[in-house]
């Protein structure tokens, strides 16, 4: 069977959720049997080195690569693509989150790969690649076209309305009301949809009467980790321009660590992540209310170990969004114990005080971030859980029979199957 993924972004370097998922997908369908050849289609908003593009193709031999098509998809920096955003909400219902992903390039080249190879399945990455869905059933309409929806997506500006000025929110409420129509008419569309949780997909079947076939995320355990510091360090990892990652950790700052610091004053905080703005020197420059005692900005950090190794535990205070949280499963599995929130642990069957620390009011964060701290027996027991939560929920082979199940194949199936064939399958 012949696979075309169509993605927002290349999946390497994979150090953000999205592209971690992207990634680990790619290498799940190119362990199915079935499976003989995957075609990656991809946008990206920051140069892609070609040496990304060869190490994956040398690493999943099944897939190939086109060079991914440049698409500006901030609008802030790229206030030129606003009037085309606009015509394409107020005059065909497509919210900001798609329309941003409309690109007459990659039309183009979907266009021609439709046209000229007989494509049994046509993966969709994300909502965002929805906006081709048109495009697709014209040029192959015995496809299976399958859409990967990696959040409920929204909820994420519903939730993100709060923290806006009143003439603000109303927008993002307005936004919101877009998206969650241009969900709901979307997913029935499509032969199958993917959830990242069950919670997802409870949501999507009261949104759009749909079944979404819940693909968890496959992350793998590494090695356990033997702590190398005895120092009150912490660590954040996040994508900064990320208006969720910034609100969490606007509040950590303001209402969690200066309780943290009145009971262990030398504690410290290494913020790791792009997005920040950075000084002549390139460094980064934290805002006002972040630059407090003990805390620091490293920027991008391509080997989270580098820093995983002076430090003994993970904070991940977030607020709103949706979906699964990939720096989490990351932290299992990187052995590195962790405080998050009610938020932070959504659609993930964990509990406070088994695999993570969980609370949600400052005193409440503040004192598991200090118990975290202070008890080195209570961080082992975190690791040992963390790994085998990871063991019992996120491993590969439960990944790719949930996937295979989302392509209408079984784990086992022939590589001859034809595209009637599996579009027959429920």
């Amino acid at each position: 069977m012949k696979l075309l993924f169509v993605s927002v972004d290349f999946p390497l370097p994979a150090d953000r959720g999205l592209r971690v998922r992207t990634l680990t997908q790619l290498r799940l369908l190119a362990e199915l049997p079935c499976i003989e050849r995957v075609t990656l289609l991809s946008l990206h908003n920051v140069p892609v080195p070609a040496d990304c593009v060869a190490a994956l193709q040398a690493e999943l031999p099944v897939v190939r690569c086109e060079a991914p098509i440049f698409q500006p998809i901030h609008m802030r920096q790229h206030p030129d693509t606003l009037p085309r955003l606009l015509r394409l909400r107020l005059l065909h219902g497509v919210p900001y989150i798609v329309g941003k992903c409309d690109n007459a390039a990659m039309r183009a080249l979907l266009t021609q790969h439709l046209q000229a190879t007989d494509y049994d399945i046509v993966y969709l990455g994300s909502l965002g690649m929805a906006t081709y869905l048109a495009d697709v059933r014209r040029h192959a309409p015995r496809a299976r076209v399958v859409l990967e929806q990696h959040n409920v997506e929204w909820e994420i500006f519903d939730r993100l309305a709060d923290s806006f000025g009143p003439r603000m929110r109303s927008l993002v409420r307005w936004e919101a009301r877009g998206v969650k129509r241009y969900e709901s008419r979307i997913m029935p569309l499509v032969d199958s949809v993917i959830a990242i949780s069950g919670t997802d997909a409870a949501a999507f079947r009261s949104m759009a009467g749909i079944e979404a076939v819940v693909v968890p995320p496959f992350v793998e355990p590494r090695a356990h980790r033997a702590e190398r510091v005895q120092t009150p360090a912490l660590v954040y990892v996040g994508v900064l321009g990320w208006q969720p990652n910034v609100q969490g950790l606007d509040w950590f700052c303001r209402e969690v660590w200066p309780r943290v610091l009145a009971s262990v004053p030398t504690a410290t905080l290494t913020i790791v992540g792009g997005g920040l703005p950075k000084d002549a020197q390139g460094v980064p420059v934290m805002p006002e209310h972040w630059r407090l005692s003990g805390i620091r900005a490293a920027g991008y950090v391509a080997d989270l170990e580098t820093i995983y190794a002076d430090t003994i535990g993970l904070v991940a205070p977030i607020i709103g969004g949706s979906g699964v949280r990939m720096k989490l499963l990351e932290a299992f599995a990187a052995g590195m114990p962790t405080v998050t929130t009610t938020d932070g642990a959504a659609g993930l069957p964990v509990a406070d005080g088994r695999e993570l620390l969980i609370a949600d009011t400052p005193q409440a964060f503040a004192s598991h971030v200090i118990e975290l701290l202070r008890d080195p027996i209570l961080r082992d027991r975190l690791r040992q859980n963390g790994t085998a939560y990871l063991a019992a929920n996120h491993s590969a082979a439960i990944g790719r029979a949930r996937l295979a199940g989302a392509l209408g194949v079984t784990v086992a199936a022939s590589t001859t199957t034809s595209a009637h064939a599996v579009r027959g399958v429920t």
